[in-house]
């Protein structure tokens, strides 16, 4: 990272993208919920579009979990290390979330990756929603490598 304020800049988009994927999956995790109960989505309707099909899918949950309860998760921790950062640029126990912020990120990627497979050749629905959350995913590691990847690298010995 070449100065403070692009740094501020990265972490504040960060944080930005990580709020609106919070929010994102805290809608999915309450549609997956309400179609367990019986609900419709409301894309049900629009052909090749019906997010109910997809939240109703096996692939739907991991471990018995719902993918959306991850994304939530997911989007907390990349905020909260971001917003660490933000706060504590000056203080040396923040720089190992240089490294945390892209790793996060390209571990939601990979998810994300399977989770769009599976709609696209398994499900053969499309949830908006879900694609609004791997977009954000994709956004915010984007930004994290952009800022961050020669830390990464170091790590890694490249």
């Amino acid at each position: 990272m070449e100065s403070n304020q692009s740094e501020e800049t990265a972490l504040r988009t960060i944080m930005l993208l990580a709020l609106v994927g919070l929010l994102d999956s805290l809608y999915l995790s309450y549609l997956h919920h309400l179609v367990a109960g019986g609900g419709g989505c409301p894309t049900q309707d629009l052909p090749g579009l019906d997010c109910g099909q997809v939240l109703a899918s096996t692939e739907a949950n991991m471990v018995g979990i719902p993918v959306a309860w991850l994304g939530v998760l997911g989007f907390l921790i990349v905020g909260g290390l971001a917003l660490d950062r933000f706060l504590n640029l000056d203080r040396e126990r923040t720089l190992l979330n240089r490294q945390l912020l892209p790793l996060v990120g390209l571990g939601g990627c990979a998810l994300g990756a399977w989770l769009t497979y599976a709609e696209a050749f398994i499900i053969k629905q499309w949830c908006p929603f879900c694609l609004l959350a791997f977009g954000l995913t994709l956004a915010l590691t984007g930004v994290a490598l952009r800022a961050y990847g020669d830390d990464l690298r170091a790590i890694l010995g490249r």
